[in-house]
């Protein structure tokens, strides 16, 4: 195993329902709508969608600057 620290904002984000928590949806199938349409950043893996803080917060913070995905 590398010596690498996995720092808190790459950690992997597990599941709609923790996305949602992570980036202030109010429920598990608004962030799941959000992770279809392409909205927030995540890729599905099996049946879970996965994603990590930094690119959450990335996604977040280019909306309200209005640098958004069209």
């Amino acid at each position: 195993m590398s010596d690498e620290k996995i720092h808190d904002h790459d950690r992997p984000i597990w599941g709609a329902s923790a996305i949602a928590r992570e980036a202030g949806c109010p429920t598990r199938a608004a962030a799941y709508r959000l992770l279809e349409a392409g909205h927030l950043p995540g890729r599905k893996i099996g049946r879970r969608w996965v994603s990590t803080p930094s690119q959450i917060r990335g996604a977040l913070i280019g909306n309200q600057r209005g640098g958004g995905r069209d």
